[in-house]
């Protein structure tokens, strides 16, 4: 799967829409993910894909084509313990 196939699920996860409906193009705003939303979907990429989200990129992205530039330019998480 890929990394864009991989956000569209998380992301149709948190607005409950169908994530093979979801495009590169496709406007956050119009599948009515507000601030709460985004953070969560944050979240959920977070544990997804292993890497620290900020919350400032998540809350001005635009596209889901943005979503997937920031989980692919985002730091992995520092381990557990260190």
């Amino acid at each position: 799967m890929t990394t864009a196939a991989r956000v569209a699920a998380v992301v149709a996860k948190w607005c409950q829409a169908d994530a093979a409906d979801l495009t590169a193009d496709t406007r956050l705003e119009d599948l009515d993910l507000d601030s709460l939303s985004r953070l969560e979907a944050a979240l959920g990429l977070q544990r997804e894909f292993g890497v620290s989200i900020d919350d400032t990129r998540m809350n001005d992205a635009e596209t889901i084509a943005d979503v997937v530039d920031i989980v692919e330019t985002s730091p992995a998480k520092a381990a557990d313990g260190s």
